[in-house]
């Protein structure tokens, strides 16, 4: 009888503390072989909990195998800790379908799959992956993943959620232990009131429960499983430099005209000796080198038909290489201060040369052309003497224009104002003939007046 007793005592004990502990809640539930009261879900949900434990186990030995792999001797996951990998990785292929092929293929591999995948075309090719796998794999992988095409970035996070896993643990425990609680309730109320007020609080318990469990699985399944996140970009080839330097002297000798200068003085009857130094700053060859100039009416086709072409003095027209210079000699005439037709003798002439290329690379495929250009200045120093009559119709037609200019500008200035010189002569015209008339009134005698004769034969005294 007083063993019955002390029995009785410590399960009403266990039953009413159980919300004021829900370790020790839990622990007995785990250790204690299932009494009647506990029914089959609550043995489930205890089950399945254990399940998961043991797989992350189970992981944590198949992490320690894999040390060869490059993964670190003690991941958290041996040492009892419950931690979400999520990786991110960007690559640039050639071929971004062949690269993402390779991806799955890699991942597939080990066991792996694919969550995830979002491709486009426009406006260039681009894929994006999701995986998941096991964490032992997940650091071998996203080494294989970051090698398929050219690395632009890599990612690693870590959430340690070890304390959240034990809170849903012991909260779902404890909730589970309310339930069987209510639900014995159910069983002995003893009307229909109680019966229905049971009931809601046991559906708000239960509906709590599950919202709780469904939260550990969704913190498990994320520990069980790794997320890669994976974008496979297109691969632009790098374009080479290019470019080509341009400098320009004048000379009145073709010793070495590229030691001359940049502006030449010369006389009405000269020579001038132009030098062209083109060098090849980029890291390809150009091809088809063209000189003009429009100073000298030096057209690009020039340099193999005209006679005042070009006379090479080192390099080629036809291919420059990397660093390569060409230099090249125009021989021209100054006759009577003109120079190509053009006069030079009046501030001179400004000789700009202009030059372009086609930068050709190692596959032949043809990139943007090239250009550059330098210029030279030519003064031609006039004669002293008596001006020509061309000069002096010139210098006259001149003087003419600049004279019509000044009147422009004399009636532009004084046309706003014709209007009031208008008013004003007009006013001026009104007074000086008011004076003269009233001058001229002054000026006249006034007639006198006619006195009557006292001897008139018209008096009425007569």
């Amino acid at each position: 009888m007083f063993c019955a007793l002390f029995v009785l005592v410590l399960v009403v004990a266990a039953g009413c503390g159980a919300d004021d502990s829900p370790v020790a809640t839990s622990v007995a539930a785990a250790t204690t072989a299932a009494p009647a009261s506990l029914s089959d879900e609550a043995m489930v949900t205890t089950t399945a909990v254990m399940t998961v434990t043991e797989e992350e186990a189970a992981d944590g030995e198949s992490s320690l195998s894999s040390a060869d792999a490059g993964l670190p001797a003690a991941t958290p996951a041996d040492l009892g800790r419950d931690v979400i990998y999520r990786g991110t990785v960007s690559v640039r292929a050639r071929d971004v379908g062949a690269a993402s092929r390779e991806a799955v293929s890699i991942v597939q591999g080990v066991g792996g799959f694919v969550f995830g995948q979002q491709v486009s075309s426009s406006p260039e090719p681009e894929s994006r992956l999701t995986f998941k796998v096991m964490p032992a794999d997940f650091m071998p992988v996203l080494d294989r993943l970051s090698s398929v095409g050219e690395l632009v970035e890599k990612r690693i996070t870590a959430d340690d959620v070890t304390e959240r896993i034990v809170d849903f643990r012991s909260r779902i425990a404890t909730a589970e232990a309310s339930v069987l609680r209510l639900r014995g309730l159910l069983g002995e109320a003893p009307d229909l009131e109680n019966v229905a007020l049971v009931e809601r609080e046991l559906v708000q318990r239960e509906t709590d429960l599950e919202t709780l469990r469904g939260r550990l699985r969704t913190l498990t399944d994320a520990v069980s499983l790794a997320t890669i996140e994976m974008a496979i970009l297109q691969l632009h080839e790098p374009v080479p430099e290019t470019g080509i330097d341009v400098d320009a002297w004048v000379s009145d000798s073709d010793e070495d005209p590229c030691l001359g200068s940049e502006v030449f003085e010369a006389s009405v009857e000269s020579d001038a000796f132009f030098c062209v130094q083109v060098e090849n700053t980029g890291e390809v060859a150009l091809t088809g080198v063209e000189v003009s100039s429009e100073a000298l009416r030096l057209r690009p086709q020039d340099g193999l038909t005209d006679p005042r072409s070009f006379q090479l003095v080192s390099g080629s027209f036809d291919r420059l290489e990397p660093g390569e210079l060409l230099s090249a000699v125009l021989h021209e005439v100054i006759r009577d201060g003109r120079i190509a037709g053009r006069v030079a003798t009046r501030g001179g002439i400004e000789v700009r040369f202009e030059v372009s290329a086609t930068p050709v690379p190692d596959d032949g495929v043809a990139l943007d052309m090239v250009t550059n250009d330098a210029i030279t200045f030519v003064v031609v120093e006039e004669e002293e003497g008596p001006p020509s009559f061309i000069d002096a119709a010139v210098t006259g037609y001149r003087g003419l224009l600049r004279a019509l200019g000044y009147v422009v500008a004399i009636v532009g200035l004084l046309l706003p104002f014709i209007p009031v010189l208008v008013v004003i002569g007009a006013a001026y015209w009104w007074t000086k003939r008011w004076t003269r008339r009233l001058r001229s009134d002054r000026s006249i005698p006034p007639k006198p007046r006619r006195r009557r004769s006292q001897y008139s034969p018209d008096s009425p005294n007569d």
